[in-house]
């Protein structure tokens, strides 16, 4: 009966092979196609619509020139005939320069405007547009296909979720787990037993006492704040290098002032997809960026997808006050986090929340940023004239996380997650620790995918006198 075990055994080895295979390919490159939908030269007005438009494509967008402020419709039609219910978008709603950076250059010398783009999933066959508002000429589907890396064969990936895959270090330990209960059932199966010895016996009491002991008296962490969540770099999700459009940028611009508040987005469209294409729509969205809008980069600092997953955003970001290009006349001093979905009707999944409230207490933490405290902006100059006041109108916001419609002309990021802002402040709040006030302080930097590390050792300019509560006007 014993010699039944090298069954199991044998059973551990083949899943500890898929999980120690590599997991991560580059993906291709996203590849954007210009489908004109309306006559050339021909100016269209209200009730327009397309013909149903064949696309290849995960990820569309609307371009035209003429009104600025035409608002559309997009509907979808999917591999089985039927035809989604249509998603409102409109110029540049969501994503916007500042005039003066790089990414205002790049803008600069695209024609018309653009809608932010709604991923419309895999089995889109066609779309249909109708201009719900306004007037336009050359109306155009920007079609971006974003198709997401092949897992390698043999990897964990590779067996469809019947094998786990773990990014990580963590792959290592449960790799080798696996294979340590498959020698020691091999064993047994083949006549040894832990429990003729008895300073086998001892060895291994002894070592499980140890390893709960461990366990339960681990040191406390390092006192650098609020911890790190676990965040997917630019490198695993395959992103373009910063200022590779089709305009060139040199290195990413920095806030002279520092990180001072937090803007919170969705991206709309479709919430329908699986944690594998988040990748996918994260690379569609910075193809779109870079080559429909001419910017340098992703919009946002930080993405987050409805299972939790978070990636890196624009290049710098992660520890810098990189200046992004996602709220118009707002973007110097603020870091913008985009939920991926659309959250005008529905909120966001528990997944989501949580590593959006991980995320901002880490994120702000470290630039000893009070999320409870008002702060002072300018309002800058923006292509989109979104902005809730006047160009170089001096605004005090009294809290520090914001959502883009509180400072621009737009619904992001939805109904439904705007009644959740108050509960959202208030968790970040409650858990949020700052680094040392030390002269000295150290960040180290764990990314998933990579199976790496790095350290970046900043000063800190004194005790986090920012997080006092300013006064409002």
């Amino acid at each position: 009966m014993r010699r039944l075990l090298l069954l199991p055994a044998a059973l551990l080895v083949l899943l500890g092979g898929p999980v120690l295979a590599v997991e991560s390919t580059a993906a291709p490159p996203p590849t954007t196609e210009e489908v004109p939908v309306a006559p050339a030269d021909q100016t269209v007005a209200t009730g327009w619509q397309s013909a149903p438009t064949p696309i290849d494509a995960n990820l569309v967008g609307v371009s035209w020139e003429g009104d600025s402020s035409a608002e559309f419709t997009v509907e979808v039609q999917r591999a089985n005939g039927t035809w989604t219910k249509a998603t409102a978008v409109e110029g540049d709603s969501d994503s916007q320069v500042d005039e003066g950076t790089r990414d205002a250059v790049g803008a600069a010398t695209t024609e018309g405007t653009a809608t932010d783009p709604i991923w419309v999933g895999d089995d889109a066959t066609a779309v249909r547009v109708t201009l719900a508002d306004g007037t336009a000429a050359n109306v155009t589907v920007e079609a971006v296909d974003s198709s997401p890396a092949d897992p390698p064969a043999g990897s964990a990936a590779a067996f469809g979720g019947f094998v786990p895959a773990i990014d990580g270090p963590g792959r290592y330990l449960f790799a080798g787990a696996l294979f340590a209960s498959a020698v020691l059932l091999g064993a047994i199966a083949l006549g040894w037993s832990p429990w003729r010895s008895l300073r086998v016996r001892r060895a291994l009491i002894i070592g499980c006492a140890v390893g709960l002991v461990a366990v339960g008296c681990r040191p406390a962490p390092p006192a650098n704040g609020s911890t790190m969540p676990p965040i997917y770099v630019r490198s695993t999700w395959s992103a373009a290098p910063f200022g590779t459009g089709p305009v060139t940028c040199d290195a990413p611009q920095m806030a002279d002032g520092g990180l001072r508040f937090a803007v919170v987005h969705h991206t709309a469209g479709s919430n329908n997809y699986s944690p594998q294409q988040s990748a996918a729509i994260v690379r569609g969205i910075q193809s779109y960026h870079m080559n429909t809008n001419g910017y340098c980069d992703i919009a946002y600092h930080f993405l987050i997808d409805k299972y939790g997953q978070i990636f890196e955003g624009r290049d710098g970001g992660m520890l810098n006050p990189v200046i992004g290009g996602h709220a118009g006349g707002f973007n110097t001093g603020s870091v913008g986090v985009a939920l991926l979905g659309d959250f005008t009707s529905i909120k966001p999944s528990d997944a989501q929340w949580k590593a959006l409230v991980h995320l901002l207490r880490w994120r702000l933490s470290q630039a000893y940023v009070n999320p409870a405290a008002g702060f002072w902006q300018t309002v800058a100059s923006s292509p989109c004239n979104c902005q809730n006041w006047p160009v170089g109108t001096s605004v005090y916001l009294p809290n520090a996380i914001v959502t883009h419609r509180d400072v621009d002309q737009t619904g992001c990021p939805g109904n439904a997650f705007y009644t959740e802002l108050a509960t959202l402040r208030s968790q970040v709040q409650s858990g949020l620790v700052y680094p040392p006030t030390t002269t000295t302080s150290s960040t180290t930097v764990t990314t998933l995918g990579s199976g790496a590390t790095s350290a970046s050792t900043t000063t800190s300019t004194g005790p986090p006198a920012s997080t006092t509560t300013s006064s409002s006007p």
